[in-house]
């Protein structure tokens, strides 16, 4: 139907102009990582939650282009063989859940405070992991989950996963990264900045994937599948 079509088509500019308000929110706490646990959290939940998703939703800015001419890309084939591969519910979130923990060890998340490509690398992994880790819950991926039940146990499971690692952090009682004593939120101290970063990834956390499941659910409405099926088959 002409108008499930223009809803779609809506849906992939919002999304478009998420991606590059979110890029501008990046760009301005990028000087300030080193400046604070707390929002150094802000920026890695913006990262996965809310940029990675929304990429996705934009078909990385591809969706003006038909399908069909995307294909004659070889460049664009092997790479859509090769998220394919990694988008595998089980194996996306294997991945997302191994990166964001990795990363939130001491050691290595020390290592990135002093070195700049490894600390750039941190961030592509995270980004590639969590596209990786959303993909199945879009309704045009490969290895879309199709029930909300299969959405629901997803979802929670990944969401477990930044929850219990913010909640680890919240209560520690001593630091346990290595930022300059100066380096925290103005009327705190290093340790209760540590803290507020972890709450941040625990309620923060908490409320994306909240709004992912709003999200997700809808897209398995029948009514809303009934409605956009005719554009579907177009697209075919």
């Amino acid at each position: 139907m002409p108008g499930a079509g223009r809803a779609d088509r809506f849906i992939k500019i919002l999304a478009s102009f998420t991606v590059v308000a979110t890029l501008i929110v990046m760009t301005v706490l990028r000087p300030t990582l080193e400046e604070s646990f707390t929002l150094h959290m802000i920026y890695h939940m913006i990262l996965l939650g809310v940029l990675a998703p929304s990429l996705l939703a934009a078909e990385f800015f591809l969706w003006w282009i038909p399908p069909g001419e995307r294909e004659r890309w070889s460049l664009y084939r092997a790479l859509r063989r090769g998220f394919s591969e990694i988008s595998r519910p089980v194996v996306a979130f294997t991945l997302s859940t191994a990166v964001l923990w990795f990363w939130h060890i001491p050691i290595p998340y020390d290592i990135t405070l002093v070195d700049v490509p490894v600390h750039v690398f941190e961030h592509v992994s995270i980004l590639i992991a969590f596209l990786a880790y959303w993909a199945p819950l879009m309704s045009g991926s490969r290895f879309a989950i199709k029930t909300n039940e299969g959405k629901v146990l997803y979802l929670l499971a990944g969401a477990m996963q930044g929850m219990i690692l913010g909640v680890i952090i919240t209560f520690q009682s001593q630091i346990i990264y290595l930022y300059p004593s100066t380096a925290h939120l103005p009327g705190i101290t290093l340790l209760e900045d540590q803290q507020m970063g972890g709450a941040v990834m625990w309620l923060f956390g908490a409320a994306i994937y909240t709004v992912a499941a709003i999200l997700s659910f809808r897209s398995s409405d029948p009514n809303v599948q009934k409605d956009a099926s005719p554009a579907s088959g177009g697209d075919e």
